[in-house]
């Protein structure tokens, strides 16, 4: 198991319904950056603006190409490390998708 850290755009994210994974865009600065990318925080969780798809979700009979259903931020540990008031993104973070998956953040 790898260890816990800050996610930065490009990470890959997975859900457990979909048939593969996609990258995390952080299209605005939330005033941190590693290495040239910028850091995500809770609110980086929106569909369409965050993240695409991820191929053909399983959950649908038939299986049809995914697309997300996320209504609430990531589900975090801690909140206490802050960008611009809000909670930073750790890679231990989940997102639960109203299709029946839950998305992950893939380790480094």
């Amino acid at each position: 198991m790898s260890e816990k850290f800050e996610v930065v755009e490009g990470v890959t994210l997975k859900c457990s319904m979909g048939s593969c994974g996609c990258c995390l865009k952080v299209p605005v600065s939330h005033g941190a950056a590693v290495e040239g990318k910028n850091q995500a925080t809770v609110m980086d969780y929106k569909p369409g603006t965050n993240y695409s798809c991820f191929g053909t979700c399983s959950r649908m009979t038939p299986p049809q190409p995914c697309v997300p259903v996320v209504l609430i931020p990531w589900l975090i540990e801690n909140k206490d490390h802050k960008l611009n008031g809000e909670p930073v993104l750790y890679s231990t973070s989940v997102l639960s998708c109203l299709c029946g998956g839950v998305i992950r953040i893939e380790p480094l």
